[in-house]
């Protein structure tokens, strides 16, 4: 990436006067450059630093959200080089922590996880004997698959199982996305589905090439359902020139599916969880860049994008001589210019947190006014507001029980 006005001996010299200041900070503290507050320290600053030449702060690799930095803040730390961050992997790059811990001691909450969490820990095996044998306990939100490797505009390449959640729906003619809540219900955007006929949707989980063009390896099988009923929020309102009120359905399957490495339920948030501030990421086979009339792309692509406050989005349109009306059930969520960005077929897909450590599903990809603009962020559903909803909406529609009563 070139900066605009600027030589390749301008960039190199920005390049090296930002690593120097960051130098200084890398090792001022007292305790030694190994420890974990150094490392710390260290990759924050080159965090910020990067962000000013325009680069993302934040990437996601193996199912973890990590920092951007400049690849010699990255190594000054023992930090692992990974793509995902947009810029010549000499200059800045997604840096791992060597050894990475996922938190598993603090479940996700009962109350609104129950659909997810509450599996039988014994089923009935096909076999001769005709006995019980266990299987493993399937948690929300933690993918399992952390060995493949391999765009949603301005993102990158998902790696084969890391949104295990992720669904790919084809309804006629065209697509959305959608996101495993449980066994049997698929979560989505009303605008998607609510005219469509349910022998016309048809669901794909586990899904990452949708052309199976055999470039990519993909060790588990993707599985097709059919859709059976679906269930569009009562709220619900399509509106034409504004983002839809309460933009959420849901699916049910024709059938229960069991959990595998590449089908896993993402978790609900409560109702009082708020994102604001923090980092999402967007995951879609939708468009990949802005031109007109080309069409998704068959790769799972991801992108990392800031959750914003209200009334900075709001000021954002405003600028752009846009009128936005920003609901209690809405969020915004992208970058200033613009250059990550969920686009048209990404509609329905989840906006995930990565949430004392478990994805948990912030938001729907509900609307946008363009995609990938600057000072044009993406509008989702604000899945805090309608999680009670989903959660009994669920437990009434259910005739297959998936879990155990306390």
């Amino acid at each position: 990436m070139s900066l605009p006005g600027a030589g390749q001996s301008g960039v190199l010299l920005l390049f090296l006067t930002l690593v120097s200041a960051a130098g200084s900070s890398f090792y001022s503290s007292s305790s030694p450059p190994s420890s974990a507050s150094s490392s710390s320290n260290s990759v924050s600053s080159g965090r910020v630093l990067v962000s000013l030449l325009g680069y993302p702060t934040s990437c996601v690799y193996n199912g973890g959200l990590h920092a951007c930095t400049f690849s010699l803040a990255c190594w000054l730390v023992g930090g692992q080089f990974q793509r995902g961050c947009g810029g010549p992997g000499w200059l800045v790059t997604c840096c791992v922590p060597a050894r990475i811990s996922v938190r598993t001691d603090h479940p996700a909450p009962p109350e609104y996880n129950e659909i997810a969490l509450r599996n039988n820990p014994y089923r009935r095996e096909h076999d001769e004997s005709n006995e019980l044998h266990p299987i493993r306990k399937i948690e929300c939100g933690l993918p399992q698959i952390h060995e493949f490797r391999k765009r949603i505009i301005g993102g990158d390449e998902a790696y084969f199982g890391e949104f295990p959640w992720q669904v790919h729906i084809r309804i006629s003619g065209y697509q959305c996305g959608g996101v495993l809540v449980s066994r049997q219900f698929i979560a989505t955007a009303a605008h998607c589905i609510h005219r469509a006929r349910l022998k016309d949707i048809t669901v794909y989980l586990g899904e990452y090439d949708t052309q199976d063009t055999g470039r990519y390896e993909e060790p588990l099988p993707s599985e097709v359902h059919r859709v059976v009923q679906k269930i569009v929020h009562p709220k619900f309102q399509y509106r034409v020139a504004q983002p839809d009120r309460y933009d959420l359905a849901l699916l049910r399957l024709a059938r229960p599916v069991y959990f595998k490495d590449n089908i896993l339920p993402i978790c609900l948030p409560r109702e009082d969880t708020s994102f604001r501030g923090q980092t999402g990421v967007v995951a879609g086979w939708g468009k990949t860049d802005t031109s007109y009339g080309k069409t998704g792309t068959n790769i799972l692509q991801k992108a990392t994008v800031p959750i914003l406050r209200d009334d900075e989005c709001l000021l954002w349109h405003k600028q752009k001589n846009i009128r936005l009306e920003l609901f209690s059930e809405m969020f915004c969520a992208g970058h200033r210019d613009g250059h990550m960005d969920a686009c048209l077929g990404d509609s329905g897909g989840p906006l995930i947190v990565n949430h004392d450590g478990r994805w948990t599903l912030a938001g729907i990809t509900s609307a946008g006014f363009g995609c990938a603009v600057d000072h044009q962020p993406g509008i989702y559903h604000k899945v805090a507001v309608t999680s009670r909803w989903i959660v009994k909406t669920i437990a009434n529609s259910s005739r297959f029980v998936d879990f155990q009563h306390d």
